[in-house]
């Protein structure tokens, strides 16, 4: 009995772990063809109709040109018409619709003919680089916005057929002359450094002012092909690519600066006259504070500001501000980008610091409270920090003293902030050393000191033993902005950087 019973058992464990085996490959191949329903938004598109936003890059000539335009969403591919990533990436997020369109587009749910209080906002990425943000309204209805101009999307198929995939991965190859699989390996990147630097031949009654320029760094293949720069500050940003300057006014024994962003026309050229005219409306909306302002860091979507009372005993404040709300007089608390744990490290670093230096500040009017506002982005070791600030009076005047806030700046306000090489390493390799950028390819890095912009190539990790490009800095000239395109995107920006009175820097 005891064998016939051992076959029967044997039997069925055999049956069991082939049946266990073809369902599993059974179930295999249903996970893994249906991938695309894993996208938050899936098949193909057409572009059925338009509205101009508040602030517009493009006219409604060119707006309309869009209507009937294929967008394409698959797991390898996202096109709008022949703007396209390949390999993209999804975020998503659910967001109060009336505070997103106020805050990111200065429009209303109204406007957009959206009735729902939330909406789903998908971010479309790419190698690290951005591409489109999309409202999706529905299953089958969804919002782009492209330069200031919202474009409204309605499905018209879920499947994206291979043949259309293949067409853009041939057109990139094509745009970039690959010739064979090989150069699939080709590094192409570019980098904009936005720069300030005190003025020393124009200082009016003793009192600071800073230039701006940005420079532009591309290389192809581990060789710097373009170097060029432009006076103040080239912000590539999710609606396009915008400029900020620093407009300084003087009446009477008064000085105020006005820091203006700008949205840079892509496809009009705007008369000199019309950019006056724009420039004039949004200074005019900027409270007349008579302080003068210094730009300590600028991102896509956040500027960082040192303001000086001049008048009044030389008070020097540190403040955040959403780009889009330069206007607004009230700036952003340290919990508003980094939450509960960012105001936490906050008042942990001030604490240490009056514990630190209890016996000198007994005396003071120092605030033991400190405000939470007070808070901006410097450079150390190669890496974008918070640091608070205290400010009070000692002998009748304002002094501040700077303390460090452990917390890391979200990527919200500093999208990409990482370097391949050490920065032990680099000081290994250029001593003189006080900043360094690396590229996301890890293909070359920038390396500033007190006098140069060294560019070097990175090879297995390592860097050059010399430097393939040197530009000459100002005197105490330092970074407010780094932003990296790679891919196909170093080509794009430096079009648009040559469109806007860039010149060569030899």
């Amino acid at each position: 009995m005891k064998k016939p019973l051992f076959v029967i058992i044997l039997i069925l464990v055999t049956f069991l772990f082939v049946s266990c085996n073809i369902d599993d490959m059974e179930i295999s191949d249903k996970i893994a063809a249906p991938d695309n329903s894993l996208l938050p938004i899936t098949g193909k598109w057409v572009i059925k109709d338009y509205k101009l936003g508040s602030i517009s890059s493009i006219d409604e000539k060119t707006a309309e040109a869009y209507i009937g335009k294929e967008v394409l969403f698959h797991e390898k591919l996202v096109a709008i018409d022949d703007d396209y990533c390949l390999d993209p990436s999804f975020k998503i997020k659910n967001v109060n619709a009336t505070d997103y369109l106020i805050y990111q587009y200065k429009t209303n749910p109204e406007f957009l003919n959206i009735d729902k209080g939330e909406i789903q906002i998908v971010s479309v990425m790419s190698k690290e680089q951005f591409f489109y943000e999309f409202i999706k309204e529905s299953e089958e209805n969804i919002i782009v916005n492209i330069d200031g101009v919202f474009f409204y999307l309605n499905k018209i198929s879920e499947e994206v057929g291979d043949e259309k995939i293949a067409e853009y991965y041939y057109d990139d190859k094509a745009m970039f002359r690959m010739a064979s699989i090989e150069d699939d390996d080709i590094l192409r990147s570019g980098v904009l450094i936005g720069l300030k630097s005190l003025d020393l031949q124009n200082k009016e009654d003793n009192v600071e002012k800073w230039n701006y320029r940005t420079i532009w760094i591309r290389s192809y293949n581990k060789e710097v092909d373009s170097i060029y720069e432009m006076k103040d500050i080239f912000l590539p940003r999710k609606t396009g690519f915008w400029k900020v300057a620093v407009n300084r006014e003087k009446t009477d024994d008064k000085i105020n600066d006005h820091i203006i962003a700008y949205p840079l026309k892509k496809t009009i050229e705007l008369k000199k006259e019309e950019i006056k005219e724009e420039k004039k409306k949004l200074e005019n909306r900027l409270e007349e504070e008579n302080t003068i302002k210094n730009i300590l860091y600028i991102g896509n979507d956040y500027i960082s500001l040192e303001k000086v009372h001049y008048l009044n005993k030389g008070e020097r404040k540190l403040e955040l501000y959403p780009i889009d709300y330069l206007n607004k007089s009230i700036p952003m608390k340290i919990s508003d980008i980094s939450g509960q744990i960012g105001k936490e490290a906050f008042l942990e670093g001030a604490s240490k610091e009056i514990q630190l230096e209890d016996g000198k500040y007994k005396n003071s009017s120092i605030d033991l409270n400190p405000n939470e506002e007070s808070f901006g982005l410097f450079r150390r070791n190669g890496h974008w920090i918070f640091k608070g600030r205290f400010n009070f009076i000692e002998n009748t005047k304002y002094v501040y003293k700077d303390f460090n806030i452990k917390s890391i700046p979200p990527k919200e306000v500093v999208y990409y902030d990482e370097l391949s090489i050490p920065w032990s390493a680099i000081k290994m390799k250029v001593p003189e050393a006080i900043d360094a950028f690396t590229s996301p390819n890890d293909d070359i890095i920038v390396i500033l000191t007190h006098n140069n912009i060294l560019v070097y190539l990175i090879d297995e990790g390592e860097i050059a033993d010399i430097p393939v490009a040197k530009i000459k800095l100002k005197t105490a000239e330092r970074v407010v902005m780094a932003e990296w395109a790679i891919g196909r995107y170093p080509v794009l920006w430096e079009e648009e950087f040559l469109k806007n009175e860039a010149t060569p820097i030899k």
